[in-house]
């Protein structure tokens, strides 16, 4: 059994690097000494007094040579014993060419089976990556090919979720006539789902544009989301989605928000709202009149007291739901 660890062609080629300095020390050293003590012995044969010095250091020069030369072997057999299963030496045993190869290859397999399993596109980018670096010919064209297969299947599986999360798509011409509208209560807007608000809110902006012009249904319809969190939170009998507060000054409030008699009515407000105020809108409705939503809903930072983050959120939830699909 080897170490999980030494199952890592990364760790494989680290320790054949460190075989092969081993060797390097093995070989090198013993020589190195070996040609010192005959260079040493050369200068001393002159000398008697230093020829004896000589036989001292050239017997402890050979000795260190012999050391050096075995410490490999001395290493392997303390591993052995400390190592009953011989994990660590098997590791070091597989550090060659081959077993490299082998180990890539292992990798990539694993890594493509994880890419199969998760359907996921960072996991088939990291397993293509695996793939690219593998030497073996026919293993890299095998996987490849089984990685077309793969991402044929994330493609699919990212479909069905975007499907999912957006929903089913709504009809432009809407399923709510201005009298349902009109007669819609508070209370079954509210047990809505966010789909089903985004479909309600939908005819009735359209049904007041194409009555009114001015202020773009895809607008209308992110800001009724946000202000009113898909219809779950706003002042009860106000019908108003649109959290307005100020214009129209004729209509009653209810606490904070203008109340008003159906939800039509809120919609035909919200939008004579921003022609009232054509003074500090006016960039605004002239980018509706342009049917440009996305650059208009950068003029709403009024509309929420100065918020910063107001227009791009009303951004995020038109593209998120594609709600320019109601501007035409």
């Amino acid at each position: 059994m080897i170490l999980s660890i030494c199952s890592d062609p990364d760790v494989l080629r680290v320790m054949k690097l460190i075989k092969i300095i081993i060797t390097i020390i093995k070989i090198a050293v013993p020589i190195v000494l070996i040609v010192s003590v005959m260079l040493d012995y050369v200068r001393a044969m002159k000398d008697n007094d230093e020829l004896a010095k000589t036989n001292k250091l050239a017997s402890a020069k050979l000795i260190a040579a012999i050391l050096v030369f075995f410490i490999p072997t001395f290493v392997k057999v303390l591993v052995k014993v400390i190592d009953t299963n011989a994990e660590y030496y098997s590791c070091i045993a597989n550090a060659t060419d081959e077993k490299i190869d082998e180990a890539y290859v292992e990798r990539a397999k694993s890594y493509v089976l994880n890419a199969k399993t998760s359907l996921k596109r960072p996991m088939y980018q990291l397993a293509l990556n695996e793939v690219n670096k593998l030497k073996d010919s026919s293993e890299k064209a095998s996987l490849l090919k089984e990685l077309e297969g793969i991402l044929k299947e994330i493609e699919e599986a990212e479909k069905e979720r975007e499907e999912q999360q957006e929903g089913p798509h709504i009809s432009p011409e809407g399923k709510y006539s201005k009298t349902d509208i009109i007669d819609m209560d508070e209370q079954t807007l509210k047990n809505m789902t966010n789909q089903e608000f985004i479909e309600f809110m939908a005819c009735a902006a359209r049904i007041v544009y194409q009555e009114n012009g001015g202020v773009l249904p895809s607008i209308t319809i992110a800001q009724a989301i946000l202000e009113s969190g898909y219809g779950n939170h706003f002042e009860a009998t106000s019908h108003n989605v649109f959290g307005l507060i100020g214009y129209p000054g004729s209509k009653p409030k209810v606490n904070r928000l203008r109340k008003f008699d159906n939800f039509y009515e809120a919609t035909y407000y919200h939008y004579a709202y921003f022609e009232n105020y054509k003074n500090v809108y006016g960039n605004f409705l002239n980018d509706c009149a342009n049917h440009n939503p996305i650059h208009a809903a950068s003029y709403l930072h009024a509309y929420a007291g100065g918020s910063t983050t107001y227009g791009p959120t009303i951004v995020q939830l038109i593209n998120q739901y594609d709600l320019t699909k109601y501007d035409y």
